[in-house]
């Protein structure tokens, strides 16, 4: 039974979709790091505030639009996630059940 729980939870862990959406998540919270801090050395001179506001703005509206995709990222993922792990709790029961029903008790497989 044990083997089977883990080859369950190596399935989810290794899902394609999963491990491509946690990589876009990353690449964007990665990508909204870079940009803030632009942000931040762009605000932190205030006798050239009017020459980097459009610099300034644009890279506001940027984190902006990248902070939502990773949020309907992280949304997907999750979707994801618990239907697999409904998934994966549907498999561990039927074969807890044919595994009763060939007649062995889960308590008697332990040593």
């Amino acid at each position: 039974m044990s083997r089977i729980k883990t080859a369950l939870d190596l399935a989810i862990a290794t899902d394609p979709e999963l491990v491509r959406l946690e990589w876009q998540i990353r690449t964007l919270h990665e990508s909204t790091e870079i940009d803030m801090a632009v942000a931040e050395r762009l605000s932190k001179d205030p006798a050239k505030l009017l020459e980097t506001a459009d610099s300034f703005l644009r890279l506001a509206d940027e984190v902006t639009r990248t902070l939502a995709l990773a949020n309907k990222f992280q949304q997907k993922y999750q979707q994801r996630r618990e239907k697999l792990e409904a998934e994966r709790a549907r498999r561990l029961a039927s074969a807890r059940a044919a595994f009763l029903a060939a007649g062995s008790s889960p308590a008697g497989t332990r040593h």
